[in-house]
């Protein structure tokens, strides 16, 4: 126990940790927020709203990630504020001009086909206009993290959840456009108010591309040559059952998915996103400090490692009944479906927020075709279990293992880079699975 006292106290007396947890709570506050605004919504709107607003705002978020070339990832790795000033705004001019671009396309478009009904022609304007206002608020963000403003941008997180949800409340006599109006507005908002208060956000009062604009553009070119592309690749992957699982086994099995998929993968996001965050800005300070970065990753490692094994254990071996005595026989299903995906979305808590180290060492072109590849496999695994198999459960396992596998590869990869020796690793993973892996195992056996 005081060794136990101990190890806690050295984690609140790091700054390192403590910024985790500060954006931790922050990003905790920004997810809860919605769930209690749903409580209104839902009685406001109506289910065919909600389908038209995630349509159209899934469209716009994607957009936003081609809108700023990924350039957003280079003030992270900027050194002085003038720096990051300049790529800030290169990013930002880039993001006036794609989205004005698509835009022109959509009034074109409009004039073409003669769109004619207010509330849909709204609704495509509002798409370059949200993606436009959301890349933005990403560069703030980047700029927050950049500098460790961790508890600004724990309270950005938290003001624009709040901001969104009062606003769509607000424009509940427009219900076909009120949730997207109102995400679209809380989006601007935040980025006037929060714009303010950080002086690289400070416009610079040059419409053209500066001479020091360009010259960061040709030196972060890896950005846009490969980061978008792997980004897209990556959104893509992520939405693959969503796309295949329909099709193949119908709407009520993937309602099945979906359900264990959302809650499972929720605190996963939000401690990734977290640790991320903060990992990403220290590492690229210790970036030519090799035993320091080192570390510092392999302790990260180790204490997320310790925080996942024991609950996706549990819900790998207990998951159908951890179901269905939760939501009911009718989820039993699902609770199995969760049992298969559990130790991949493990993995990807464990690794994706070491796998930024591979934004800071400036490995774009690997991360692409990881992407690539983790999609391709996907593919192949879905279209396996929907077409060869025709069963669903080896479809999952499949989307599963594929995941598990290249997740895994990928924390090799990125521990390696970090300096991490893979020795130090396998002793660390070999010891936790049989002290903990190897008793939970046994008296699953034994039940």
């Amino acid at each position: 126990m005081p060794a136990l006292r101990e190890s806690i106290n050295k984690v609140f007396q790091s700054e390192f940790y403590r910024n985790i947890l500060s954006l931790f709570s922050g990003m905790f506050l920004a997810r809860l927020f919605p769930a209690l605004f749903a409580l209104i919504i839902v009685r406001i709107y109506s289910p065919e709203n909600f389908g038209l607003f995630v349509l159209y705002i899934t469209i716009a978020s994607t957009l936003s990630i081609i809108s700023t070339g990924k350039y957003e990832n280079a003030i992270i790795l900027a050194e002085t504020k003038t720096e990051k000033r300049h790529i800030f705004w290169l990013a930002q001019k880039i993001n006036v001009l794609v989205n004005v671009v698509v835009a022109l396309g959509i009034f074109v478009y409009i004039l073409v086909e003669g769109v004619e009904l207010i509330t849909s022609v709204l609704q495509l304007v509002l798409i370059p206009l949200y993606s436009f206002f959301f890349a933005a608020v990403q560069l703030l963000r980047n700029v927050l993290i950049s500098n460790k403003q961790f508890k600004k941008l724990s309270f950005l997180e938290i003001t624009r959840s709040v901001t969104t949800g009062i606003l769509q409340c607000l424009f509940f006599a427009f219900p076909d456009t009120g949730l997207f109006m109102g995400a679209f507005l809380a989006q601007l908002l935040i980025y006037f108010v929060y714009a303010r208060m950080i002086p690289e956000a400070q416009w610079n009062h040059k419409f053209r591309f500066t001479k020091e604009e360009r010259n960061y553009g040709r030196r972060y070119i890896n950005f846009p040559k490969f980061s978008v592309a792997s980004e897209i690749f990556n959104f893509l992957s992520s939405q693959l059952p969503v796309f295949l699982i329909k099709p193949f086994f119908g709407s009520t099995m993937l309602g099945l998915y979906s359900f264990p998929h959302r809650y499972v993968s929720t605190p996963v996001q939000l401690l990734s996103t977290s640790v991320s965050r903060v990992y990403i800005q220290k590492a690229r300070s210790l970036k030519d400090n090799v035993p320091d970065l080192s570390r510092l990753t392999f302790s990260l490692f180790k204490k997320q490692f310790l925080i996942g094994i024991i609950p996706f254990t549990v819900m790998t071996l207990w998951g159908q009944a951890i179901f269905r005595l939760v939501f009911g026989a009718e989820w039993e299903f699902s609770g199995f479906l969760a049992q298969l995906i559990a130790p991949w979305l493990f993995v990807v808590m464990l690794i994706s927020p070491l796998s930024a180290i591979m934004i800071v060492m400036e490995k774009q072109k690997i991360s692409m075709f990881f992407n690539i590849l983790l999609m391709a496999f996907r593919i192949a695994g879905l279209l396996i279990g929907g077409i060869i198999l025709k069963n669903i459960s080896w479809a999952i396992g499949l989307y599963s293992f594929t995941g598990f596998a290249f997740f895994v590869a990928l924390g090799a990869y990125s521990l390696k880079l970090a300096g991490v020796k893979p020795g130090d690793i396998l002793k660390f993973v070999f010891k936790i699975l049989i002290v903990i892996l190897l008793p939970l195992i046994l008296l699953r056996l034994w039940m």
